[in-house]
């Protein structure tokens, strides 16, 4: 279970607050998506939940412990139970598909060992079968920097597989991607949820995905939740709400 209580932020410089006494509630297994325009907070959301950026108040509660609390060790821990997808992929071009997915069980081992590139023969064979599960095998060997864009982001998703997470987050996960391959990754995303019963809670641009995949779809506008509800109660009434024309807030 997943739990904000009042999450709030406001960026130094900014008059609006990205987000405004957020509440929700995450239950084990759901498939969540934030909709919302760019500047309504979806990204502070998500990256305040695993404290990529710290909220100025409330509360987020993970399985009952208080993640908000934790000093950098414990932090570092319960990031090893909640996966990130990013939009820009955050993999190291120079490196192998193999090695990046390797590098991805950081958080169950001590830092020399991914620094230094010491993997057991156990994390060697674990990251292969995950590269095998995002249909990427043949490309294991393979640097990053010459991988397609949606090739760098099922590198990414095999990545979040070898932490073997209970939370999977997606930071604009498709939105970099065109409209075939950013289908190919949604896909591979709902059969990681499907096939491990991983939590996932997604922000997106596209409604129409949004509503393919999401068993429950959350709006946001200028920081607040104006939406939570099943993707059949998504009426053109609550995507105004979501989307308003008089919306001009800044990005984050």
């Amino acid at each position: 279970m997943l739990e904000l209580r009042g999450i709030s932020k406001t960026y130094a410089g900014e008059k609006k607050p990205a987000l405004e006494r957020v509440d929700l509630r995450i239950g084990p297994g759901e498939f969540v998506v934030v909709l919302g325009r760019s500047g309504a907070g979806k990204s502070t959301l998500i990256r305040c939940i695993n404290r990529l950026v710290e909220a100025d108040e409330g509360e987020v509660v993970w399985n009952g412990r208080s993640v908000t609390g934790m000093n950098a060790r414990q932090l570092r821990c319960i990031r090893g139970e909640i996966g990130m997808v990013f939009q820009h992929f955050q993999l190291l071009t120079r490196l192998s598909a193999w090695t990046n997915v390797m590098a991805g069980g950081f958080a169950g081992m001590p830092l020399w060992r991914p620094l230094l590139g010491a993997f057991s023969a156990e994390d060697r064979q674990r990251a292969l079968a995950a590269l095998r599960e995002v249909g990427l095998e043949e490309y294991a060997r393979r640097r990053v920097e010459e991988l397609s864009g949606g090739q760098k982001q099922r590198v990414a998703i095999a990545r979040v597989l070898m932490q073997r997470p209970k939370l999977l987050l997606g930071d604009e996960p498709i939105s970099s991607l065109d409209a075939v391959t950013a289908e190919r990754v949604m896909g591979f995303i709902a059969g990681l949820h499907r096939r491990h019963g991983v939590t996932v809670m997604l922000n997106l641009h596209d409604v129409a995905a949004a509503r393919a995949y999401a068993s429950r779809i959350i709006g946001l506008s200028a920081g607040r939740v104006v939406f939570n509800g099943a993707p059949k109660q998504l009426t053109d009434a609550a995507l105004r709400r979501i989307y308003p024309p008089d919306d001009e807030d800044g990005a984050h």
